[in-house]
């Protein structure tokens, strides 16, 4: 008797010790890796150009002034939910613009994230520091970057034809999620610019085996479940497509704007608009450093 009221003992403690493993194990899995995009590059040996066309003829309220700091000529502007970055880059192997990559946010820190990459078995780059020399003569850490090597042919966006990388900023530099709640309510304000731009919806990745794409974007964004066939979408940041293509690169972006009727007006008078059809248009690829930009309507 006593010897069966023991193993019953033992058994329901190694059962709570199972149940417990496994729930701690489904909490662990659940954690996400990374937050959502906090911006998209765009590599260009002409940043003034497209700093100025986002930020003077669309109006769009600036995230941070173009400016060089380290060799590095970078200049961002906010599209509502996401800011859109010019950088220019010393030694850089092409001139022609590219929209070459983006940033997620931490999931909670960097550090946080490089161990959920460490569990899920994601390959990532040594943690790159951008150190600025303050005027005193003190050293400062701006913003740390990690590249996401299953995603990405390079770890540095200077040569790289896709870039996928998180980066988390210093506090003393800046707080994002108050900058975000200031840019929103800047361009809210401002009636979206010209274009009445309210978010970049979202964006559009190529890839030419997009089974095989799929995979590594999944584990990178679990929990987080993709909503139809390689297309993710991640808090209020903008949502990533994969599509079929000829060759692994980011393709494009989709931005909403308030009225594609009011958008065409104006991209017609600034000889901007691209195409025209039932519920789309597009810029000029040719007379914005051939990005490849698409306007739908928010409803």
């Amino acid at each position: 008797m006593a010897l069966d009221r023991a193993m019953t003992v033992a058994l329901a403690a190694i059962f709570a010790i199972l149940i417990c493993a496994d729930a701690s194990a489904q909490g662990t899995k659940a954690r996400p890796a990374v937050g959502q995009i906090d911006h998209i590059m765009i590599r260009t040996g002409r940043p003034e150009t497209l700093f100025m066309l986002f930020a003077e003829t669309f109006g769009l309220p600036v995230a941070w002034p173009l400016a060089t700091r380290g060799g590095v000529t970078s200049g961002g502007v906010s599209f509502g939910n996401v800011n859109i970055e010019a950088i220019q880059f010393p030694r850089q192997i092409t001139d022609e613009p590219s929209l070459v990559g983006f940033a997620f946010d931490p999931s909670a820190s960097l550090s946080d994230s490089m161990a959920e990459f460490d569990r899920r078995g994601i390959a990532y780059g040594e943690p790159r520091p951008f150190v600025v020399t303050k005027p005193d003569g003190s050293r400062a850490t701006l913003w740390t970057n990690v590249t996401l090597a299953s995603l990405s042919d390079s770890d540095r966006p200077v040569d790289a034809k896709m870039h996928i990388f998180v980066s988390e900023y210093s506090p003393d530099y800046v707080d994002v999620e108050q900058r975000r709640v200031r840019l929103r309510r800047v361009l809210s304000d401002g009636g979206g610019g010209p274009l009445g731009v309210e978010r970049v919806v979202e964006v559009t990745i190529g890839t030419t085996n997009l089974e095989v794409s799929e995979r590594p974007w999944a584990e990178l964004l679990a929990p987080q479940k993709a909503l139809a066939e390689g297309y993710w979408e991640l808090g209020s940041g903008p949502a990533i497509r994969l599509v079929r293509a000829a060759e692994n690169k980011l393709q494009g972006l989709v931005i909403g704007v308030r009225s594609l009727e009011r958008a065409e007006g104006f991209l017609r008078r600034k000889e901007l608009l691209g195409t025209v059809s039932n519920g789309l248009i597009t810029l000029d690829a040719s007379k914005v450093e051939g990005m490849e930009i698409r306007l739908v309507e928010e409803n």
